[in-house]
């Protein structure tokens, strides 16, 4: 028997030269949640030991073994005695592992794994062993052919994510149970400590909550909790929602763990699922939550689609009575989905700043995710619990009020004596009356400043946590002087004189963390270290602070900063952040100097980084240092580094592989202080063009005709400059603006111009996109004659184009939606063009191919696959903070004929007040309801959309089918007038245009 431990240790066993990424990322994991990594990083040489013996000393000393195994066998020391089958180390230590009956998590990398040719086994005698090795390992003992819970991974991100919930279990594992003991050698049963994770009823959290301090009141609300949580509750579904701060996750983590099980003993189980761990999704809570329920792996469930899903989940919640517990639900809404969402102020989410995007904050970035939390508020049997800083527009009717089946709580501040209480708690003494009247009249009791206030009162020096002293006293709680300010000023206010309070030090890193987008982890904080030595001053001084003393003193200030409440550790992200509010106050009352100084330090940091280029960037994570490099830049006013380093590739990047039109429009708005039409900020003539371009394109689905007037001004400024390939982009872009608002003549003929100046500049590359854009314009209007011409003399030319000028897939995809519109697409082509777009990182491509797609499917009546892509269309275009009336209206037309249950009454009712573009599939969707009437009032906006100038210059293919559907419903077909040229005088710029095309012409 061996014993017990006297800490949390886990082994992490591997090969090692291949998998060093996986073997760090497990450590850190390990660390986050407060366990001791073991592992041959953490082990100095000793002489005493050999490597076997050394390494099943790790085993040894561990209470759980994590092992993963790649593509090698590795390596098989020889010793006669200690290991005669000549078996590699690592094999060696998990057989250890399962003979001291250790809880062990495997790890298993997929055939299609990228490794290079080193990291694959060549020994065919290893290759044997690897993968007999492999296949004992999933085998829970001995002979046995039951499996134990194992993970399989494809990528280092996969593995990352994988890693991280897998070693939450294990923590939560290794908290409820001792280290286990030596089982049996005849022992038949396997030891308790391989159930590696809980089983119901036994609560399980995915990951478990880790609270920055104990938990304090919230009688009334835990009280709410235990009503609720009855059968006599009609209630399935309770959700608090509160503002960041509030302790809606300690108070939920708290009823969860230490009374739900009082204020009900029949409970199936218990899950808790946080979404604040990134990349956590709905379709990841139903994966746990099935697993949980069910006891099956969760790789059981990793290819089911989430309305599959769905339907073994909200089932198996009616028979018996469940409890799960959804925390940080907000992550799953539009508003919420940006690279900066923890530091997202609450009352910005409702109204985005300088009202830059045109989106509902409250729908589920997924539209199959507003589904599914319809469906578990209808369940009859089980309960679950939700925590949400909004709450989302699937629960709430049009009037604002949740629909049967919520209950919504809106978690206040602290009670009085809570509040009062955290103030002792926190080393304050005084007056009781006293200070519960000033925590409410100027706190609200709000758990964040009334942290703040201690750590102001503790730090009053004449009389430290004496509140009756501070409060009378002119140096004070008298300077504050809170009593013509509103609540939120007053919140401010103490903030902000906390923040005054603070020693030189710690104010500068508090400022420095408030320049910072995302926070920082310890490595950059130490980086970014106001304790370090100036190296161009130390010269000789041997009493110059060291880095080691310069890391002590950054170690105290951080612990100053988190004693006064206005630092926080956030342990899933392993980082150290401001809340909003603080983040907000450091900023607002820091001046240029200081500003400058801290900002320079930002800005040399992570100039110093290898930026390197963003074209292969596969998630916005990939494009952080750059983007805080440019804000940190723009809030210094250096405009021309930011707008040099912003045009670096990296605006490129957020257009074409994330459409984060949003974050750009926030990024270059401080360059125009008067507003998008006013003028901009002193820098480089040469940078203007681009930018006014670079703005047009992220705000032409918000405003076409804000985006009009900056491709005009833009376009002003390439002709005087002369530059023929820029004139060329700013008149094609400019053609964007024109289809967006049905313009199709104007647009012909810019298209038009943009061709001849490109073929008398004698430029390829402005050749092909110019007779790619007027291709796709000939097929828009239906002129089939002239866009097989265009696509003849432009195929042959290749796609090997700059990436500014081509997005990878785009000519596929005109063409593959021109075979569409005249029906003979087929599925090679539409394959090629998402191969092609999906490869390219081209992701409005990607996006209209899923809208693409599932019309082709529709009209194959093949309802269950054009459902699949039409919400991979919603889902993209919710993702970037957008809406695409007509990929939604067609989802729900979809939706209705495969027979989805939803409400597609009230779905066409908010589809019906949309734009006109979307308003023929509003009208099908009518006529699938029985509703002819708005059925033909939808489709007579259609027509009119579609008619567009006038013959020729429509939208041919919606035409004739808003036609079709007009016939069908018995009603009057419109006349479609004739285009008057008169209506359009030529452009402004045309003849300067046209001047220049002579020119280049002459020369030739």
């Amino acid at each position: 028997m061996t014993e017990h431990k006297l800490y949390p240790g886990v082994m992490v066993s591997s090969t090692f030269t291949d998998l060093k990424e996986q073997r760090q990322t497990l450590l850190k994991a390990i660390a986050k949640f407060q366990l001791m990594p073991i592992g041959m990083e953490n082990d100095g040489a000793r002489g005493d030991v050999d490597v076997i013996g050394s390494s099943l000393d790790f085993v040894r000393d561990a209470a759980a073994y994590i092992g993963v195994i790649g593509h090698k066998y590795g390596q098989t020391p020889e010793c006669p005695t200690s290991n005669p089958d000549e078996l590699s180390i690592t094999e060696l230590e998990f057989n250890e592992a399962m003979r001291l009956g250790r809880p062990i998590l495997l790890f298993l990398m997929a055939d299609d794994h990228p490794v290079t040719r080193a990291d694959v086994e060549r020994d065919p005698a290893k290759i044997e062993k690897l993968e007999r090795f492999i296949e004992r390992a999933k085998a829970m003992r001995e002979g046995s052919p039951v499996h134990r819970v194992y993970e399989m991974f494809s990528s280092a991100e996969d593995f990352a994510s994988r890693a991280g919930i897998a070693v939450g279990r294990l923590a939560e594992l290794l908290k409820k149970e001792p280290d286990p003991e030596t089982p049996d050698s005849d022992a038949d049963e396997p030891a308790r400590a391989e159930t590696t994770l809980p089983n119901p009823p036994d609560l399980r959290a995915v990951p478990s909550y880790l609270g920055s301090h104990d938990f304090i009141g919230r009688a009334s609300e835990l009280e709410t909790l235990d009503a609720w949580a009855s059968e006599a509750d009609p209630n399935p579904m309770l959700l608090f929602e509160a503002i960041g701060g509030s302790g809606k996750s300690m108070l939920t983590w708290e009823w969860v763990n230490n009374r739900a099980t009082v204020a009900r003993d029949d409970w199936a189980g218990r899950f808790w699922y946080s979404f604040y761990e990134r990349g956590a999704q709905m379709v990841d809570f139903c994966r746990e939550a099935l697993a949980y329920i069910t006891g099956q792996p969760v790789e059981d469930f990793s290819k089911l689609h989430i309305r599959d899903l769905s339907e073994r989940l909200i089932p198996a919640l009616e028979r018996r009575p469940w409890l799960l517990v959804l925390d940080g639900l907000e992550r799953v809404l539009v508003a919420y989905n940006r690279s900066d969402a923890a530091q997202l102020r609450d009352e910005e989410a409702d109204t985005p700043e300088d009202q830059i995007a045109n989106r509902d904050p409250c729908a589920a970035i997924r539209p199959e995710d507003d589904d599914l939390l319809r469906m578990l508020a209808g369940v009859s049997l089980s309960k679950i619990l939700v925590t949400s800083r909004l709450t989302p527009r699937a629960l709430i009717n049009p009037s604002g009020m949740p629909v049967p089946g919520v209950r919504r709580e809106m978690l206040q501040g602290l009670r009085l004596t809570d509040a009062e209480a955290l103030m002792r708690g926190a080393g304050i003494s005084g007056d009781s009356r006293k200070i519960r009247d000033y925590v409410q009249q100027n706190c609200d009791c709000h758990p964040l400043v009334v942290g703040a206030l201690a750590g102001l009162i503790n730090d009053y020096m004449r009389a430290r946590g004496d509140f009756d002293t501070w409060l009378d006293a002119r140096d004070g709680g008298g300077a504050l002087d809170l009593a013509d300010l509103d609540l939120t000023q007053s919140r401010n206010h103490i903030l902000d004189a906390a923040i005054q309070a603070l020693s030189p030090m710690s104010l500068k890193l508090l400022q420095t963390l408030a320049l910072l987008q995302r926070g920082a982890d310890y490595d950059l904080l130490m980086a970014l270290n106001p304790h370090l030595p100036d190296e161009s001053d130390k010269g000789d001084d041997p009493a110059a602070p060291t880095r080691k003393t310069a890391a002590r003193n950054l170690n105290k200030t951080i612990q100053d900063l988190e004693r006064r409440g206005l630092l926080q550790y956030e342990h899933t992200e392993r980082r150290y952040d401001l809340h909003p509010v603080v983040r907000g106050v450091a900023s607002g009352r820091m001046g240029n100097n200081e500003k400058q100084a801290r900002g320079e330090l930002v800005v040399s940091y992570f100039t110093s980084q290898s930026l390197g280029t963003w074209d292969d960037a596969d998630s916005r994570e990939d494009l952080a240092p750059g983007l805080q490099l440019v804000t940190t830049l723009m809030e210094l006013g250096r405009f021309q580094e930011a707008v040099s380093t912003f045009s670096n590739g990296l605006v490129d990047t957020l257009i074409f592989n994330f459409q984060a039109n949003v974050e750009v429009l926030a990024l270059l708005r401080p360059l125009f202080p008067e507003g998008w039409d006013g003028e901009t900020v002193a820098f480089s003539n040469s940078f203007r063009g681009p930018v006014l371009n670079d703005v047009a394109a992220a705000i032409v689905d918000i405003d076409a005709a804000q985006a009009q007037r900056l491709l005009e001004r833009c376009l002003r400024l390439e002709i005087e400059k002369g530059y023929p390939t820029d004139i060329c982009i700013a008149l094609r872009n400019l053609t964007e603006t024109y289809s967006r608002v049905g313009k199709a003549a104007l647009r012909g003929r810019a298209l038009s111009l943009a061709l001849d100046l490109a073929k008398a500049n004698g430029k390829d590359q402005d050749t092909f996109r110019s007779l790619s854009y007027l291709f796709e314009y000939s097929s828009d209007i239906g002129d089939d004659h002239r866009a097989d011409n265009l696509w003849a003399e432009l195929d042959p030319m290749g796609r090997d184009w700059r990436r500014f000028v081509y997005r990878p897939g785009d000519a596929e995809t005109s063409y593959a939606f021109d075979r569409w519109r005249r029906g003979d697409l087929v599925e090679k082509q539409l394959a090629k063009a998402e191969t092609l777009a999906r490869e390219g990182r081209n992701r409005n491509g990607v996006r209209q191919l899923a809208y693409l797609r599932g019309q082709f499917h529709m009209e194959r009546d093949e309802t269950g696959k054009a459902v699949d892509s039409l919400v991979k269309a919603v889902r993209m275009a919710r993702e970037v903070g957008s809406e695409d009336a007509g990929a939604e209206a067609c989802l729900a037309l979809a939706r209705r004929r495969a027979g989805d249950t939803f409400d597609a009454q009230a779905e066409a009712e908010r589809l019906d007040n949309k734009e006109d573009k979307a308003a023929l599939a509003v009208a099908e969707l009518w006529r699938e309801l029985g509703e002819s009437d708005r059925a033909i009032a939808a489709a007579l906006r259609a027509h009119e959309w579609a008619v567009a100038d006038g013959e020729p210059y429509v939208f041919r293919y919606e035409l004739n089918r808003t036609r079709a559907v007009l016939e069908e419903l018995g009603a009057d077909l419109p006349e479609v007038p004739k285009y008057d040229p008169a209506s359009d005088p030529p452009f402004e710029w045309e003849d300067d245009v046209r001047k220049l095309i002579e020119e280049l012409r002459a020369k030739k």
